[in-house]
């Protein structure tokens, strides 16, 4: 018995080995400028939820479940209409793909891939692109059959004999029927004259002038702006929209249409490693302690290469501090161009102790969109005209 005891420990571990978080994924993600279109016909669409309680149920799910379904695929379509929607874009896919585990922890299996694609029509119809958005689940084979519910089946009883009228209640349901068209035509003298009034006051009092008070505020204003008068808050708000600078977000246009270049600090690697060699230096005592600081970093950049987000993961709190404060001292990234457009990007790095070099060393870099050798980290100039 005891040597079958180590084997029954193992077989009871399995279950909470096999339990799948957020934080273990990797996620390929990809930007459209279109509606999602699907790549295969094996495949059940879930509604994506997000908060905290997990997703509804649904029978197509629950009989992929119950076959024991190969998942190949499982894709996330979200939509973004407006450029405020990036700055939620991380938490709100970490709900949705959270709730999928709540529900179908079965769905996340050894080979599945994983993508989170986003429907990022800038001005489109939000309602339509979010029709097709949720959670593609792909299936190795054919889709298993749903069962579909079956009604129980008619009882034999006998229906319940009319009940017999008399002819007392036919003569007083005819004199009910009768009623109502006589109260009609007796309430339609008594109403005309209330009619008549309600008509006649509408075409007495005409404010006409409310709808040309607008048009005459619009001229004023434009005339004020000319004078640079700033003392009507209305006003402001006018001369300040018109005297905006250039849009962050606001993609770029290369010379050639189908340039491409990875986000990257300065001119590459050597730039980011000398930024915080020079910001984060360690003295002797903290290179000791520094051996096991282990800071998680995720950068959100615009289109023009600015820190949008920034967040510092790891168990010192100390230095999760101290790493932040440097971050908010970084300048501009050159922004990562794909399909000859400036794009949006998310740069993820953990920044740990090197022990050659005695400095905090950012490594295990992850990007999206994805960086490609064909694609170097060359400056603007090469890129683009203006």
């Amino acid at each position: 018995m005891k040597r079958f005891l180590p084997f029954i420990l193992f077989a009871l571990a399995l279950p909470l080995a096999a339990q799948t978080s957020y934080d273990e994924l990797e996620f390929e993600e990809d930007e459209l400028e279109s509606s999602y279109k699907t790549t295969g016909k094996n495949y059940v669409l879930l509604k994506s939820k997000r908060g905290e309680s997990g997703m509804n149920t649904a029978p197509e799910a629950d009989a992929l479940v119950s076959a024991k379904s190969k998942i190949k695929e499982i894709v996330l379509v979200y939509t973004e209409t407006k450029e405020d929607d990036y700055d939620s874009r991380e938490d709100a896919n970490r709900e949705r793909w959270e709730n999928l585990i709540r529900t179908y922890p079965q769905f996340f299996q050894a080979n599945t891939v994983y993508k989170s694609i986003c429907q990022c029509v800038m001005g489109g119809n939000a309602d339509a692109l979010k029709k097709i958005q949720g959670f593609y689940v792909y299936v190795s084979g054919a889709l298993p059959q749903v069962q579909a519910e079956t009604p129980p089946p008619p009882t034999a009883s006998n229906p319940p004999a009319p009940k017999e009228t008399s002819k007392q209640e036919v003569s007083q349901k005819s004199a009910e029927v009768s009623q109502p068209s006589a109260a009609k035509q007796e309430t339609k003298p008594a109403e005309t004259p209330k009619q008549e009034v309600a008509r006649q006051e509408p075409k007495t009092v005409e404010p006409e002038t409310p709808k040309q008070e607008p048009v005459k505020q619009e001229t004023k204003t434009a005339e004020i702006q000319k004078d640079d008068v700033d003392d009507d808050e209305p006003i402001v708000k006018k001369a300040t929209s018109a005297k905006k600078t250039a849009n962050p977000n606001r993609p770029r246009i290369a010379k050639d249409k189908k340039a491409c270049r990875p986000a990257c600090y300065g001119m590459g690697d050597e730039d980011l490693l000398a930024f915080f060699k020079d910001n984060i230096p360690l003295t002797k005592k903290e290179r000791k302690k520094a051996k096991s600081w282990v800071a998680a970093v995720n950068l959100q950049l615009n289109m023009d290469g600015s820190v949008k987000k920034s967040t510092v993961k790891g168990a010192n709190a100390e230095f999760n501090k101290r790493v932040e404060t440097v971050l908010k001292s970084m300048n501009n990234w050159n922004a990562a161009v794909k399909n000859g457009r400036t794009t949006k990007a998310v740069v993820n790095f953990n920044l740990k102790y090197d022990k050659a070099s005695k400095t905090m060393r950012p490594t295990d870099f992850n990007m999206n969109p994805r960086p490609s050798p064909k694609c170097p980290c060359v400056s603007d100039s090469e890129l683009f005209d203006d």
